[in-house]
């Protein structure tokens, strides 16, 4: 198998800086292109930063520190990237970008070497279409912070090699440290498709229900989730989920359709932490409103509802969107569990969205997702490969034997 001795990475904001300060901390030989000197040199040293940041906190030792850093190089030219063995594209989410990108690469670097996106919902197959090696672009997606989220999604296109996604998986486990999972393309591919439903949902709950969202965070911290929903909006950006929410209903339709609330919330500057408000007011010196006045007044008629039925409408969201995947053959049942514990904290004793359906009772999943279709439309509509785990008993996982 071909091996990866070498790593650049395009674009030095977050996100790159962060998957540089990764390989280079496992000794990875790694060089960060910008689009000027200035910025380059800028990259550069935010990521010695992060390393005299390790040494400061006692989680690396001094010297091993400076050694690291004299793994990492930047630099302006494409003509630099010559002798690497893996490309990790991380500039900004726009298609034309990258595949400029990467056409410009494909001409000058050597056929062997590999072109990853670290893109959390643009099509890889598009994508591959500005080279001539379509059977080596592939999505290798880190979440944030990259150093520090030990999931890695390994994203196949239509005409990625088997070889590629190999060599991705064992780059990523072996070398990087990371727990990867495969993927089949799909749009927001697996993570972020299985927290879609279960995100919007606590939107829709506070525009449909008189539920306080305090009550609604409760719920969700009860049953073993690290963060509220609400709480990891305002982290992650409304803006910025918003973006994602338009991907996702190109891809899916009406049932992936944005909360009404979430574009309220948008023209009103409430863009969350970043903002000084989104579902909470963070900062009370910038004149926001308290959500709640906001929602007695756009949605007048809501009703009462005990949260317990606020929250599984929210997980049964996220269930149902796993039995699809695993209908789509989008990746394994382990690995969505694997992807649900690691990449947004599905509670670890509870397994994964699949395993606590099979505890719930599968019948009672399908009565309850029939129940809500009846109630609240298609969004619930009950995959099929459900459907038919209930009508023959059969089990997702096999029980071990000992």
């Amino acid at each position: 198998m071909q091996a990866i001795y070498k790593v650049a990475v395009i674009g030095g904001g977050a996100m790159g800086q962060g998957i540089v300060s990764l390989n280079a901390r496992q000794g990875i030989p790694v060089v960060v292109k910008e689009i000027n000197k200035e910025l380059a040199q800028k990259a550069l040293k935010k990521v010695h930063k992060k390393f005299d940041s390790w040494v400061a906190k006692g989680k690396m030792l001094a010297d091993n520190a400076e050694d690291r850093k004299m793994l990492v190089q930047s630099t302006s030219d494409f003509d630099d990237l010559t002798d690497v063995d893996l490309i990790i594209e991380a500039v900004f989410e726009t298609m034309d970008v990258k595949k400029k990108i990467f056409k410009e690469l494909d001409t000058i670097l050597p056929e062997h070497v590999i072109f990853a996106t670290n893109t959390s919902a643009l099509s890889i197959t598009e994508m591959a279409t500005a080279t001539n090696r379509p059977g080596k672009v592939a999505g290798l997606h880190f979440f944030n912070p990259a150093t520090f989220m030990p999931l890695v999604e390994i994203i196949s296109g239509e005409k990625t090699s088997k070889e590629t996604i190999d060599l991705l998986e064992d780059f990523a486990k072996n070398s990087l440290g990371k727990v990867p999972i495969r993927v089949k393309e799909c749009p927001g591919f697996l993570v972020n498709r299985l927290l879609m439903p279960y995100l919007n949902e606590a939107i829709l709950l506070l525009s449909e229900t008189t539920l306080p969202l305090e009550k609604i965070e409760e719920e969700v911290a009860r049953f073993g989730w690290p963060m509220g929903p609400y709480t990891l909006l305002d982290f992650l950006g409304i803006d910025v989920a918003a973006e994602v929410t338009k991907i996702f209903e190109e891809g899916y339709g009406d049932r992936a359709e944005a909360p009404p609330l979430m574009e309220i919330m948008i023209k009103s500057g409430r863009f969350g932490q970043k903002a000084g408000a989104g579902f909470f007011v963070v900062d009370e010196t910038k004149g926001f409103k308290p959500l709640s006045e906001i929602l007695e007044k756009e949605f007048p008629g809501r009703k009462d509802m005990p949260v317990e039925e606020g929250f599984r409408r929210m997980m049964l969201g996220l269930v149902n969107e796993a039995f699809l995947c695993l209908e789509e053959n989008i990746s394994t049942a382990e690995d969505i569990e694997t992807g649900c514990k690691y990449g947004i904290g599905f509670p670890a004793t509870l397994e994964g969205p699949l395993h606590w359906a099979e505890s719930e009772g599968l019948a009672k999943i399908l009565e309850d997702l029939k129940r809500f279709e009846k109630t609240y439309g298609p969004r619930f509509k009950p995959a099929k490969n459900l459907e038919e785990y209930v009508k023959t008993g059969q089990k997702i996982f096999k029980e071990e034997t000992w």
